[in-house]
């Protein structure tokens, strides 16, 4: 599955919402900078109306007193008011209104002119030509025109400044309207694209649940086939230690207890039998009732050695035809024999009738067995060979009996 890619419309609508913001906050500082000079002109021009006014008071004033010291801060004044002017043209050429600033020095220049000549005959006490200069007609009229003018440079700086403002507006007015639209843009592809995200969430969860069923499964089917395999393990092991007629241990199997029974005897020092078990005259049988009758017979007497063998560590093997082998840990001489005898006494209850040319009325066996201690010089082999020799001499003496090996004892060893 493709990983989640951020939609061109989201990234269009967030691009134009910063432009319009950006833009926006622009105008913004544009009308308040444009206000700003607005104040500064409008404060300039009043100022020059009131310097101007200040003037002509101070001309007028030393010429009715005819005292010239009333005019001695003209030059200061008109000083300041000519650095006034200057600003203010600055301040109007950035708006692009020089031409009525212009207009305003060129004024104030011809004032100038007059009243320095008014300025001179007094100071020459030629008070009757500077009150004519001052009340000419002409000087007159161009004080009046000077102060229109600057009122009128007033109103079309405000007039102007409120032109660019509505401008200003409706540029800001429309950047509202773009930024409301990619606002709203942002917003529903935002919601869209949450949409497809928990969508694609929602896919990704199922996807998990079913790879983590399907692990499940597998895992089930792993686990299953393992317990397969371990149940067939553990079958052909049984298969491989088991005799298949009489379902004992089979040889194999006898030789790795015995082994493990010896070392454990021989470690705790406890005494440890084995008895070797033959049916007495099983050819005569087989070749009397046949191999399927032997095979029976056979496991009638496993079903009585395993009935025989039932302690703990104890087993009944099959060694070999119709030869069988008891592994008795634990047990002396005494008890091994008096294990035997049960298992012969066993053996005859069955009431198995045997063939004619043996010799016996019933099937019988004959057992041997031997028992000790195991200590340095003994082994296990040597134990399992005391036991053959006894089983011979219970066949020697006549079959069916139970003969127990006469073992050297601890004493008689180190004598």
């Amino acid at each position: 599955m493709s990983a989640l890619r951020l939609p061109w419309s989201l990234l269009a609508a967030a691009l134009i919402l910063v432009l319009t913001m950006g833009g926006g906050a622009w105008i913004d500082l544009r009308i308040d900078r444009m206000h700003a000079r607005q104040v500064e002109i409008s404060a300039g021009l009043e100022k020059t109306v009131r310097l101007n006014q200040a003037l002509h008071a101070m001309l007028v004033i030393a010429m009715l007193e005819q005292n010239t010291l009333r005019s001695a801060s003209y030059d200061t004044v008109h000083a300041e008011l000519e650095l006034t002017l200057r600003t203010i043209g600055q301040l109007m050429r950035e708006l692009g209104l020089s031409e009525e600033v212009a207009a305003l020095v060129a004024q104030r220049g011809e004032l100038h002119r007059v009243e320095q000549q008014a300025l001179a005959t007094m100071r020459n006490a030629q008070w009757p030509q500077a009150r004519q200069l001052l009340s000419n007609d002409a000087y007159v009229l161009a004080r009046k025109v000077h102060e229109i003018d600057s009122e009128t440079a007033i109103g079309a700086i405000q007039g102007e400044l409120d032109a660019t403002a509505r401008y200003y507006g409706r540029i800001r007015g429309a950047s509202l309207v773009v930024r409301a639209a990619a606002l709203l843009l942002l917003l529903w592809t935002g919601v869209s694209f949450s949409r497809q995200m928990s969508r694609e969430l929602a896919e990704q969860a199922r996807l998990r649940e079913e790879i983590a069923a399907a692990n499940r499964q597998l895992e089930d089917k792993v686990r299953e086939r393992t317990q397969e395999l371990e149940r067939a393990n553990d079958r052909l092991e049984q298969l491989s230690t088991t005799d298949s007629l009489t379902g004992l241990a089979n040889r194999r199997r006898f030789a790795a207890v015995w082994a493990d029974e010896w070392h454990r005897a021989s470690r705790m020092g406890m005494p440890l039998a084995v008895a070797m078990v033959d049916i007495d005259g099983f050819k005569a049988y087989n070749d009397h009732y046949g191999h399927p009758a032997g095979d029976e017979c056979l496991r009638r007497v496993a079903a009585v050695l395993r009935t025989v063998a039932q302690r703990a560590g104890e087993m009944a093997a099959r060694y070999g035809g119709e030869e069988f082998v008891l592994v008795l840990p634990g047990l002396g001489p005494e008890e091994a024999t008096a294990l035997g005898e049960r298992l012969a006494q066993g053996i005859r209850a069955l009431e198995v009738p045997h063939a004619p040319a043996s010799g016996f009325e019933r099937v019988t066996v004959s057992v041997g067995v031997a028992s000790l201690v195991p200590r340095t010089g003994d082994s296990a082999e040597g134990l399992l060979r005391a036991a053959d020799l006894a089983l011979y001499k219970a066949k020697q003496q006549g079959r069916d009996r139970v003969i127990c090996a006469e073992m050297p004892t601890p004493a008689a060893a180190r004598a």
